[in-house]
């Protein structure tokens, strides 16, 4: 039976709820009813509608069709942009991802941008427990990051709605990233002066400077890797999710994905698979191990200013200093 009324969709939304934006709230609040018009303008003739999951930026309703099932992606404030290009990307290397079917980014129908996406069934990998399950979809995650970064990109950091990118060096869009994850007076609240010194020094460094930018995730981790399980076996299903930033070195991703608050086997396993395509070079490893330093100091303090764990994550970001500095020493000893 074909439905035409969506009101179930809609949230009750507390006055209380002063974390939400106003755009946050009147989404919520008029979900369904907005989903009975972008159902109108895209001919759709849905059998059942339900709110599916919502992320800190996109609400995500899934619709069942007579053959399938389809999302709805609506985004009460992020343009989607970064989004789209992301996918176009993904799809343009072969890695695993949803499909996007429909898109609307002009906010003419509706006050926001949305898209209809292909369902991907399954489970993220950051549900798993088993360490041998979390290790094989690490190892498949890796390999398909890697692909992923072969995809030039024709600016660092994320497109405008109309597709054009600004000329933004990566260094910026480090810049960004940290202020994002870590503003001030974080930092200050967990890392010594020095140690806060150190950090503004790291992503200053040229050493991090990338003049071709790749595609990236943006937000790696267990929790953007969709699978499933079939007793001791685990398939990828989908990338998912990606960050705000989609453009820049690739070994960020890769620095996200083994930050000390993740499983060992799942750092392992990424890092491994990262690698089976070829061994990281000299520079490449240098990199990496500077961008570790700062995913892990920006995701201590994110945590931090969340109210989440984040001491596994200081602790490695101050373990990176000492290494670093050590390091240094030793080359200014040696000239």
């Amino acid at each position: 039976m074909i439905i035409s009324d969506f009101r179930h969709l809609n949230q009750t939304v507390s006055p209380a709820a002063t974390e939400l934006g106003e755009a946050w709230q009147r989404t919520l609040s008029r979900l369904g009813d907005y989903t009975a018009i972008v159902v109108r303008a895209l001919n759709l003739r849905p059998q059942a509608a339900t709110l599916y999951r919502q992320t800190e930026r996109h609400v995500l309703v899934r619709l069942t069709l007579p053959t399938e099932h389809v999302v709805l992606r609506i985004s009460p404030e992020d343009d989607l942009a970064a989004h789209v290009a992301f996918f176009r990307g993904m799809a343009l290397e072969g890695i695993p991802g949803a499909r996007i079917i429909q898109r609307d980014l002009s906010k003419a129908a509706v006050p926001f941008a949305y898209t209809l996406e292909s369902f991907v069934a399954g489970q993220t990998a950051d549900t798993l427990h088993d360490d041998h399950l979390l290790y094989s979809i690490a190892r498949q995650a890796g390999r398909a990051l890697r692909r992923l970064h072969r995809q030039g990109m024709p600016g660092a950091g994320r497109p405008t709605i109309s597709g054009r990118w600004p000329r933004l060096s990566w260094r910026h869009v480090l810049l960004a990233i940290g202020q994002r994850l870590a503003s001030p007076p974080i930092p200050q609240l967990i890392f010594q002066t020095e140690e806060v010194a150190i950090l503004q020094a790291i992503v200053h460094n040229p050493l991090l400077d990338c003049a071709t930018p790749v595609l990236i995730h943006g937000n790696f981790g267990p929790q953007a890797v969709r699978c499933t399980v079939g007793g001791q076996y685990v398939h990828l299903e989908a990338l998912e999710e990606p960050g705000w930033f989609i453009s820049g070195d690739g070994l960020f991703d890769v620095a996200l994905g083994m930050c000390a608050h993740l499983p060992a086997a799942w750092r392992e396993g990424l890092y491994e698979g990262y690698c089976s395509a070829g061994v990281l070079h000299d520079s490449e490893r240098e990199r990496l191990q500077m961008l570790r330093l700062l995913a892990s100091a920006w995701s201590a303090c994110d945590h931090y200013a969340r109210g989440l764990p984040h001491e596994a994550d200081l602790e490695e970001a101050q373990r990176l200093i000492r290494a670093i500095t050590v390091a240094d020493a030793k080359c200014l000893s040696a000239q």
